[in-house]
């Protein structure tokens, strides 16, 4: 379970990651995606693994050269 502090955080990273937005239609269009989420979640369509989803750190980029990919240690 997330604590309020934690939901309050990742909602201000996720205004933040969209500061620079100026287009009128992107900004009409983040507030749906919003609302949409909002109600997925109030009518518990989301299931809590998706959820969790968000909160997940970012992701690192897999290796594509020989070299790094050696240093990872993958084989893909």
């Amino acid at each position: 379970p997330k604590t309020h502090q934690q939901v309050r955080q990742k909602l201000r990273e996720e205004f933040l990651a969209n500061k620079d937005v100026t287009d009128i239609r992107v900004m009409d269009m983040l507030v749906i995606r919003g609302h949409m989420l909002l109600q997925e979640v109030n009518e518990v369509w989301l299931q809590k693994g998706h959820l969790m989803r968000i909160y997940k750190d970012s992701w690192e980029p897999k290796p594509k050269t020989f070299v790094k990919k050696f240093v990872a240690g993958t084989n893909d």
